[in-house]
């Protein structure tokens, strides 16, 4: 379900974007996987929203982990991933050790197949 425009807060064009929708903030993350493109959308707080904007490292990891495992849910290989899983996986990226954030891109990888770091780095890139 597409929310209503609201302010944007974060973000422009095809990337994750935050928006403040008549006092909730809504994360949204396009995911495109073969031929069909979805958005996808949950709730974040006010403290989520600050470290979104002032780490550029931790807001590319959410980006690029919060992508992989939602493409799957995209070809049906994996479970959706609710709210409760989206603010867990949330926590663990933006208010955890940076060495929980690193331990959990290896997983990530390992898990996917996938180098998460060349992603990341792209977003790093592109926000210098």
């Amino acid at each position: 379900m597409a929310a209503m425009p609201g302010k944007r807060r974060m973000g422009d064009g095809y990337e994750p974007h935050v928006d403040d929708v008549d006092g909730r903030l809504i994360y949204s993350l396009p995911v495109d996987s073969g031929h069909v493109s979805l958005s996808f959308e949950y709730e974040i707080e006010a403290g989520d929203l600050a470290v979104l904007l002032n780490d550029i490292y931790r807001r590319a990891v959410l980006h690029w982990v919060l992508h992989t495992k939602l493409q799957r849910t995209v070809i049906g290989t994996a479970e959706k991933i609710s709210q409760a899983d989206f603010r867990a996986l949330l926590s663990e990226i933006l208010h955890s050790p940076i060495d929980n954030v690193e331990q959990l891109i290896q997983a990530v990888n390992r898990e996917h197949n996938i180098h998460l770091q060349y992603y990341i780095g792209l977003d790093l890139a592109q926000a210098r």
